[in-house]
């Protein structure tokens, strides 16, 4: 969302749960799923390895001209030889522009991930405000996000909100063409409508929670035409 400014500190979070489950993970935790990086993200976001808790997925984003966002998870999964049942989405949540799928690994981390949430998204809250997209991003020493400005419709719609979780003075995060720092344990409302890039000097990974707030969504209306169905799976629980 264009915020205005580049960057605006939303201030403390307490980030010690996540951290210390950050601490627990794997190599195969944040490299074994990377149907984030490969399905959903422009080729810029190539160097991050993620954790993909929810987001939101519609058609039009994709170019493969799959329908659903289930069969793209079964078609990525069978390009990979791998089993598509445990990366399926277990719940869908509709909004007047796209839907919002939640990924096994939400259940997994909830009660850590939420308190963050809800956090980070306190300044910004509306009474039906959506959580879009939650994510845990690495991005590992000496690599860098080229310049780019994010374009999907959501974007424009809702606020991306960095969460940072590591002490890396020595990343560089270039918006307009100003440069910013950010605290560890502080939350930010990152303009992605300005062009933007991040760069990683250092040897230490730099890993942030993302964290998209729709904070006014329209009213969702089904369209009676729309019967869409995924061809390979069975449709996701809906839940609004």
């Amino acid at each position: 969302m264009d915020i205005g400014v580049p960057l605006r500190d939303l201030g403390p979070v307490d980030v010690s749960g996540v951290l210390k489950m950050i601490e627990t993970l794997t190599e195969e935790d944040w490299t074994g799923n990377n149907f984030r990086r490969d399905m959903l993200s422009a080729g810029v976001h190539d160097a991050a390895d993620n954790i993909l808790f929810k987001t939101e997925w519609h058609p039009s984003a994709s170019r493969t001209g799959i329908l659903t966002f289930e069969d793209l998870v079964f078609v990525w999964a069978k390009e990979k030889g791998i089993d598509h049942r445990p990366y399926l989405p277990i719940a869908k949540e509709n909004t007047d522009l796209w839907p919002v799928f939640t990924m096994p690994d939400w259940n997994r981390y909830k009660d850590v991930l939420e308190p963050v949430v809800q956090q980070a998204i306190a300044p910004l809250k509306k009474p039906r405000g959506v959580v879009t997209r939650v994510a845990l991003v690495r991005l590992r020493g000496g690599t860098q996000v080229p310049p780019h400005i994010d374009g999907q419709l959501m974007a424009v719609k809702a606020h991306r909100i960095h969460v940072s979780l590591s002490s890396t003075p020595s990343v560089e995060y270039k918006i307009d063409g100003r440069k910013f720092t950010m605290l560890k344990g502080h939350a930010y409302d990152f303009n992605n409508r300005m062009r933007h890039s991040t760069r990683n000097k250092g040897k230490n990974a730099r890993i942030n929670m993302f964290v998209d707030y729709y904070p006014e969504p329209g009213l969702f209306i089904a369209n009676p035409l729309d019967v869409s169905a995924p061809l390979n799976v069975p449709p996701t629980p809906v839940i609004n």
